[in-house]
């Protein structure tokens, strides 16, 4: 009974794996981009996870974004400073540092070696049923 449970759930948890194994690089892109508060950063994670056509709820909220935060800082990827925003309130804003530009660079020729991998153009044209365009894109 358990197995089939599990079988049920794996759709589900198959795109929580992606989407949580994605979700690092997606912040240190996100943060290389502006400097931005954590609140920020949700927002603009939630345009990239907005499965609303799929069965699947995941969610972006600050339990998992913080901590993520949190060990890019510890890393030295990125850097937070307290400042007032807007609503005279104090926040959080994080900027890439150039560990974090270097590791973003690596993540850059890692997608851009994907891209160009047949075997990989394969399976992504196969899982989105749309054909990609290997011409470089502005």
């Amino acid at each position: 009974m358990t197995e089939e449970k599990n079988i049920n759930n794996s759709p589900e948890k198959l795109i929580k794996f992606f989407t949580n194994g994605i979700t690092h690089n997606l912040i240190l892109w996100i943060i290389s981009k502006q400097t931005i508060h954590g609140y920020g950063i949700m927002k603009k994670l939630d345009d990239f996870f907005n499965f609303e056509d799929t069965e699947c709820d995941f969610s972006i909220n600050s339990s998992k974004v913080y901590p993520i935060l949190s060990k890019m800082e510890k890393k030295g990827l990125i850097v937070g400073e307290w400042k007032v925003n807007e609503n005279n309130k104090r926040v959080k804003y994080y900027s890439i540092t150039g560990e974090g530009i270097t590791v973003l660079n690596h993540i850059q020729s890692h997608m851009k070696s994907i891209l160009t991998n047949p075997s990989w153009i394969n399976f992504i044209e196969d899982m989105t049923g749309k054909e990609i365009n290997n011409e470089k894109r502005n």
